[in-house]
């Protein structure tokens, strides 16, 4: 992969992004992470398809619904998985009542997604810098397998993780733009994760 072409295809992302600027990106104001941050500030890093999702209420009485994933780990990158993997995602409908959180990535029944996990349970929402933590394994018309990220752009650097996310429009744009047969695999993208881990973090490893 050519460095050069790599940084130009980030600074056209930008211009596009700038020009852009007055559509509506995301309700939910996240500051997109470094790389190494994503990684880093994560708990646990795996491959997984959703086998399915189920929303109820926080606990009784509670007006706050929470949408619990289940998760099958298809590989753990690093970290240590529980069985089963159920991420607690707040929002969701039961019956009538229906919770929206405005940003948060949406999980798809039967997708597979590469999953920084931080805080599951603990904290507001359990995906390091929220939609940020959230990558799509894709299958493209022509059988390629790729990275996308949560708004479905293909995903051609790691250096393209600290980008704003945009929706509708102006996603659309760089999805056309995004050129899927250029971008990362997931083989490629795990290998990146791998490599930016450091060696004395306290909670992930090399789950090889």
């Amino acid at each position: 992969m050519n460095p050069n072409g790599n940084h130009l295809r980030c600074a056209f992302l930008w211009v596009i992004l700038v020009v852009l600027i007055g559509q509506r990106s995301t309700a939910t104001t996240v500051v997109p992470p470094e790389f190494a941050d994503l990684v880093n500030q994560s708990e646990l890093i795996v491959r997984a398809k959703v086998l399915g999702q189920e929303a109820q209420y926080e606990r009784a009485g509670s007006r706050r619904i929470v949408t619990m994933v289940e998760l099958e780990v298809v590989e753990t990158i690093a970290g240590e998985a529980p069985r089963p993997l159920v991420l607690r995602v707040p929002g969701g409908r039961v019956g009538e009542a229906e919770m929206v959180v405005e940003g948060a990535p949406v999980f798809t029944t039967g997708a597979e997604y590469v999953l920084f996990i931080q805080g599951n349970g603990r904290q507001f929402y359990p995906l390091v810098a929220m939609m940020y933590g959230l990558y799509t394994v894709e299958r493209t018309p022509d059988g390629r397998v790729i990275i996308t990220r949560s708004n479905h752009v293909p995903l051609h650097d790691t250096a393209e993780v600290s980008l704003p996310l945009t929706t509708g429009g102006a996603a659309q744009i760089l999805r056309r733009l995004g050129r899927p047969a250029e971008a990362m695999t997931p083989e490629t993208f795990i290998e990146r994760i791998r490599a930016a881990i450091k060696p004395n973090h306290p909670r992930l490893r090399d789950a090889r």
